[in-house]
This record gives structure tokens, C-alpha cells and sequence, in this order.
């Protein structure tokens, strides 16, 4: 089975794309997947965590993703070569509706569409769907959900959102996915909480690419905690 190609896309800023795509990553990393990293976005989050990943100090047991130094616009040539290498090339793009973004798109086999439960970021999703529709199949991630009881920021978003498409993800505000990439790690890696929630995104986010697990004893044992 070839591999597989997700572009993480958003208009916005801080919506929780970079986290995404690295949480992503290291749950298929955990499944036995070869993974690598392709950063579209000018701010260089991506990169600079993966160069703290793998700098002085780095763990020679963990297994890394690669990250690839290819443009948009070299992407949509690229694909068949990186489908034969890696099981999972993750796309972290700006936060743009241009043109190669959507060639971008085009050349996935999934774009998946961060969002905050904030009504700036749910506004921001509208031109994100319409640049995608009919292009590639799409999803939503829902992010940074308050962990207050008795909030409705997150019911209200998971409504508004559902109604467009399908949710592969939801995440909680909590500091197992802020403090991790300052050392190069991801909130699966290193909380209990984060690595519950990564892992339903990853197992739901498989399902939609149609990517048999590779290791069962890694992802499905994790998920099970939620149930």
C-alpha cells in the first residue's frame, strides 16, 4: 500500500495547525510509520521544533520524522516519490487561501482544518472549505477546547463544524501540548491526557486514509482509555 499525504490547512494563525501536525506525527511514529515533515508556513514552527528534536541531545532511541525541504510549488511533482517512500508526509502550510495551496491540496489524500472554539477562528474556516471542496477530501480538528465543566465553547463549535464536515479530532487546552515542543517532544509523547486525545485523532484520521494499523499494541490500547 503506498503512502499516504495530509496538508494541515488554516487561514489563521494559532489555530493549532503546528500542533497538529506534530502530535500527528509522533502517534504515527508510535505506530511503526515512517513519517516525514514538510513546512509551508513562514513562521518555521515546525522546523524549529523538529531542530530541537534532533540537535544536541537528542534521543538515539526515539525514532524522528524527516523533514523535507520542498515548496508548494514542488509538492503536486513530488507526491507519487513521497507516497513511495514514506508511509505519512504531514503538510504544515501557511495561513493562506493562494492558489498552491490548493495544487497543494490536490495532490493529498487529506487536508484536515484546525479550528479553535472561538468565533474569529470559526469565521476563518468559511474560505479554508471553500478552497478545498471538490479538490480533496477534508475534516475538521477541533483545538484548545476550554477543560472548564460547563462550557459550551466546545459543544457549540462541534455543532457549527459538524454540519460542514466531518470531526476526526478534538483537543483540550492543557499545558501537555504547550510545554513538550519546547524540548523538541509532543503531548503524546509526555502526558497521559494529551496522549488519550492524540491518539483518537490518529486512529480516526487512519481510518479516513484507509491505513490498516501497523502496530496494535500502540494506538488502539490508548484509545481504549476514552471509552
Amino acid at each position: 500500500m503506498s503512502g499516504r499525504i495530509v496538508l494541515v490547512a488554516k487561514l489563521k494563525g494559532g489555530a493549532g495547525a503546528t500542533t497538529s501536525c506534530r502530535e500527528l506525527s509522533a502517534a504515527a511514529l508510535a505506530d511503526g510509520r515512517s513519517v516525514a515533515l514538510i513546512d509551508l508556513d513562514g513562521q518555521a514552527g515546525l522546523s524549529r521544533w523538529w531542530n530541537r528534536r534532533t540537535g544536541n541531545g537528542a534521543s538515539e532511541t526515539r525514532r524522528d520524522p524527516d523533514l523535507l525541504q520542498l515548496s508548494a510549488e514542488q509538492i503536486p511533482g513530488a507526491a507519487k516519490a513521497l507516497r513511495e517512500r514514506y508511509d505519512l508526509v504531514v503538510i504544515d502550510s501557511p495561513p493562506s487561501i493562494h492558489g498552491a495551496i490548493r495544487d497543494v491540496a490536490a495532490a493529498a489524500d487529506l487536508a484536515l482544518i484546525p479550528s479553535k472554539p472561538t468565533t474569529d477562528d470559526l469565521d476563518a474556516v468559511g474560505p479554508i472549505v471553500r478552497l478545498l471542496h471538490g479538490v480533496v477530501d477534508y475534516a475538521f480538528v477541533l483545538t484548545m477546547v476550554p477543560p472548564a465543566k460547563g462550557s459550551r465553547d466546545g459543544a457549540d463549535a462541534l455543532e457549527l463544524l459538524s454540519a460542514l464536515a466531518p470531526i476526526l479530532g478534538r483537543t483540550t487546552y492543557r499545558s501537555e501540548f504547550s510545554r513538550p515542543p519546547g524540548r523538541g517532544l509532543t503531548g503524546f509523547e509526555e502526558g497521559d491526557a494529551a496522549r488519550r486525545e492524540v491518539a483518537d485523532f490518529y486512529a480516526k484520521v487512519t481510518a479516513r486514509l484507509s491505513m490498516t494499523p501497523s502496530r496494535d499494541d500502540v494506538i488502539p490500547s490508548s484509545s481504549k482509555k476514552d471509552s
